[in-house]
């Protein structure tokens, strides 16, 4: 997908951006978490996710221990994962830079 085709399909539809922007506020976060903070179910956070993956736009976090140093939002210094965890890609910090400068 063309970068300007990715950009018209973010700006049609907030949820999409609303998940994208959490992502960038917390670095590193997980469905039910990223539910509750935006207040869509969970259900359609996970398939956003789901999408901005395939999208190329959010990447799974690998690994077994989380730090809080990279997960803003812990409150513990160290987490065990226990939950999918993702992170904004390359190409999403640098697309929703772009759509902030823009609007």
């Amino acid at each position: 997908m063309e970068p300007q085709d990715l950009m018209s399909r973010l700006l049609s539809n907030e949820e999409f951006l609303m998940v994208m922007r959490h992502l960038k506020r917390a670095n590193i976060d997980y469905g039910k978490s990223i539910s509750r903070v935006t207040g869509l179910p969970l259900e359609r956070v996970l398939r956003i996710l789901d999408e901005l993956e395939s999208m190329g736009l959010v990447e799974r976090v690998q690994g077994k221990v989380l730090k809080r140093s990279k997960a803003r939002f812990k409150l513990s210094n160290e987490v065990r994962k226990h939950h999918v965890y993702y992170r904004l890609s390359r190409k999403g910090e640098l697309l929703l830079r772009s759509i902030n400068r823009s609007t």
